[in-house]
């Protein structure tokens, strides 16, 4: 039996507007997809467009930090570098639910086999437009919501079609049909996602479980 996990966070989102500022968020580890979506910044010349970065190994610790920060040292000092891009780094996860909606786009080029992706659950019900590969478990999480890149293990021409993606978003972000679409997105992720279902999902297996359990009379 499967049960899918959950999310607790729906605010208020906020309505794009044609010409204000468009900004992006990766917020995963550094080996999940950074350099694809560093690469795809690379490739995207519409300066109304900025990506922010919470990328770092000391969400694991720092020991795990320690042992493991130099490995991707390189591609947080190309974050820094790349003028469209704001390199954050290490933030709690609180910090960056409560500023969530200062973003349009979620961005998760995802080169990991993901099984169910809880950031991609909370963007979705925090109301931004995602974009993601077709790897793992991504859909099934995600359902019709995202735009899809479809996968290739060419890093390069992956980080092509993200920024092709990225691009085609940002045309039409600001159009009706894209704006009634992330908003029934958002109601999607409350009616199935929400603890309070899941909750009872839960409730419902344990009580099923602990009815197995009891002997039976003769």
């Amino acid at each position: 039996m499967v049960i899918k996990n959950g999310c607790y966070h729906f605010p208020k989102r906020k309505v794009y507007k044609k010409g204000d500022p468009i900004k992006l968020i990766y917020h995963s580890t550094p080996w999940r997809g950074l350099s694809v979506i560093l690469g795809a910044m690379q490739y995207i010349k519409n300066p109304n467009v900025t990506l922010d970065v919470y990328s770092s190994t000391k969400i694991y610790g720092e020991e795990f930090h320690r042992d493991n920060e130099h490995l991707y040292k390189p591609l947080f000092d190309q974050a820094e570098y790349l003028k469209n891009v704001n390199y954050v780094g290490y933030k709690p996860h609180e910090y960056i639910l409560n500023r969530i909606t200062d973003y349009q786009m979620w961005t998760h080029p995802s080169v990991f086999e993901e099984t169910f992706g809880i950031g991609a659950l909370e963007a979705m019900s925090s109301g931004l437009y995602l974009i993601t590969t077709n790897f793992g478990a991504l859909f099934e999480t995600c359902s019709e919501w995202p735009i899809y890149v479809n996968y290739t293990n060419n890093l390069d021409a992956l980080a092509q079609r993200f920024a092709h993606a990225i691009d085609m978003a940002c045309d039409t972000l600001h159009e009706d049909y894209i704006q009634q679409h992330i908003e029934e997105q958002q109601k999607f992720a409350k009616r199935f996602y929400s603890w309070e279902k899941k909750g009872k999902e839960w409730e419902t297996f344990l009580k099923g479980a602990l009815h197995e359990r009891q002997p039976t009379r003769l």
